[in-house]
């Protein structure tokens, strides 16, 4: 009677595997789940420190730890990504732009931080195109 409720059978190499693999694939989604979002990569020249810049697009949030203290934005436009810094009244504006993800047009001026390969947009004005 024993013998008829449980399976007498071996079980298959498959069924000895698979609670295995599901815990590798969970741990494997969990891991990825921690990883830091990539830094956008400055695509634009500097022309040279202390010029001016030009352009429209869109503004976002700086994620991450940025080079210099001063950068809250990240602006991308014409196929190039550049980080800004801005004073009280125009990061009212681009904070507002951010969060509609509305079209922007920046002007300002190049800087350099103090690391090494750092530079950013001081902004001087910023008009929002609705």
């Amino acid at each position: 009677m024993f013998r008829v409720l449980t399976n007498s059978r071996p079980r298959s190499p498959i069924f000895r595997l698979l609670p295995s693999a599901i815990c590798l694939t969970s741990i494997a989604a969990l891991l990825a789940g921690c990883v830091e979002p990539a830094k956008p990569v400055a695509g634009t020249r500097v022309k040279s420190i202390g010029g001016s810049f030009t352009s429209h697009g869109r503004v976002a949030f700086h994620q991450g730890q940025p080079c210099a203290s001063q950068i809250m934005f990240d602006f991308r436009g014409a196929g190039s990504a550049v980080w800004l810094a801005a004073p009280m009244r125009e990061s009212r504006l681009l904070t507002e732009a951010a969060n509609c993800n509305c079209p922007v047009q920046i002007s300002g001026r190049w800087r350099r931080g103090l690391a090494r390969g750092c530079s950013y947009v001081q902004v001087t004005s910023v008009d929002l195109m609705k």
